[in-house]
């Protein structure tokens, strides 16, 4: 419907616009990578060792349907025996990330969506280069979009010279652009060191401080999750298949680790991409949705649900949960920001509580059901990231872990405003008319 409207509206812009970005085109040797790489995967996963397997029948009810819909729709099972640390600003997660690559004796690998130069992104590149000269070996992905003023910079040298192993992510040019759909993008966020510690969230290799200054929305507020625990081998090869895609070498990741008990938090990694032609990672957050019973609690930078996504959170807030979404107060996409403006009065009129959080733009990624269930990584609740990115999700089952989310989530509660039914709906009829206008165009956003 909104490409219909876009091509009888403006003809010649619509049907360029429909050709460079109309269809999920990964192109033909991508795809055929992907298919053939699909058995590899099933059969890797099936021996993944018995001894980290932990039996979905121990969670509650709620939490043992999410986490056999996971199993089924990606094929990696519940593992037990992780330690997890929520890190909760940018300064201390790259400084613990540092810390770990120093102390790196076997392998460091990195993949990441932005590389941005300068503070301590460059203390991050010294560390990766000290790292390489010791003979660890280091290896990093970097999406050709999201990281292409770092592939101009002088940091990239200084990273090769070094011997890292670089990956240039679904390359970005005029030539390709006639033949795949250039944004699709590797939005996952990855570091594992030494198969036994890894970390994901929101965050990219950008420094808050100097990051989309003039952008006028204050410094990007983040958080991620240190992992220690088999988890991290998976995270490593859920990264080794997307090199596997890129390059064309074989997808051969190392035989598993023989790691102890790190802790007794359950973690299930959950990988979503554009190769696939079912939106997994929907299905799974609709279905956490469904199992909750007392109180959902979401983050999410870019707030425009799909119909399915909007039916699950309205139809919680009926039956009697809590509902609460917090967004950043301003964004850096005008067009984003109207068309999520469309769905607030849908929600509001449910009893949902919506918190625009006003100590800049709020990036983290994260849903908590029930102070239970916890699903924390790069999704946002938006169709880009349902359909077009490489994205990656790390659910735990954890009610320790879920309090210390829950407790951020919190933090940025008391940073926010609410918003009104009332004086919402007293807002000008221009601006809702072009809140409708940009949602009917929210597909293509």
């Amino acid at each position: 419907m909104a490409w219909l409207l876009l091509v009888i509206t403006l003809p010649a812009v619509g049907v360029l616009m429909y050709l460079l970005i109309g269809e999920r085109r990964l192109g033909k040797t991508w795809m055929d990578r992907a298919i053939a790489m699909q058995p590899q995967l099933l059969l890797w996963a099936q021996d993944i060792p018995a001894s980290t397997l932990v039996d979905p029948g121990v969670l509650s009810t709620g939490a043992e349907s999410v986490s056999r819909l996971a199993t089924g729709s990606a094929g990696l099972p519940l593992m037990g025996g992780h330690r997890l640390q929520l890190l909760t600003d940018s300064s201390s997660i790259m400084r613990a990330l540092i810390a770990d690559i120093d102390a790196a004796r076997g392998s460091v690998h990195l993949e990441f969506y932005i590389w941005s130069s300068g503070g301590f992104v460059d203390d991050l590149v010294a560390a990766l280069v000290r790292a390489a000269q010791r003979g660890v070996p280091c290896s990093t992905l970097m999406d050709s979009l999201g990281s292409r003023s770092f592939f101009k910079s002088e940091a990239l040298g200084r990273l090769r010279d070094a011997g890292v192993n670089i990956v240039e992510i679904l390359p970005v040019n005029p030539l390709r652009a006639l033949f795949v759909r250039f944004d699709l993008r590797d939005h996952r966020k990855i570091a594992v060191i030494d198969r036994r510690i890894a970390y994901t969230g929101s965050m990219n290799i950008a420094d808050p401080r100097f990051f989309k200054q003039d952008a006028g929305v204050g410094e990007w507020v983040d958080a991620m999750v240190r992992i220690e625990g088999p988890a991290a081998w998976i995270l490593e090869s859920v990264s080794l298949s997307l090199t596997a895609l890129q390059t064309g070498t074989p997808f051969a990741p190392p035989p598993p680790p023989e790691l102890a008990p790190a802790g007794d938090s359950h973690v299930q990694i959950f990988p979503s991409g554009p190769q696939s032609s079912t939106q997994h990672i929907e299905q799974l957050l609709v279905a956490a949705l469904y199992a909750a019973r007392r109180e959902i609690v979401l983050t999410t930078p870019y707030f425009i649900p799909s119909e399915t996504l909007l039916t699950a959170l309205r139809s919680a807030a009926i039956r009697g949960v809590r509902v609460i979404l917090i967004v950043p107060e301003k964004i850096d996409s005008t067009l984003v920001r109207y068309a999520s403006n469309a769905y607030v009065e849908d929600l509001l009129e449910v009893g949902i509580t919506i918190l625009r959080f006003r100590a800049g733009l709020l990036h983290t990624k994260s849903m908590v059901v029930d102070e239970e269930i916890t699903i924390f990584g790069t999704v946002n609740l938006d169709l880009r990231s349902f359909e077009l990115n490489f994205e990656v999700s790390m659910l735990t089952y954890d009610p320790a872990f879920a309090a210390t989310a829950r407790a951020m989530q919190s933090q940025y509660e008391s940073k926010s405003q609410a918003l009104q039914l009332a004086r919402w709906r007293g807002r000008p009829d221009w601006r809702r008319r072009l809140e409708n206008a940009v949602q009917v165009l929210s597909p293509l956003l």
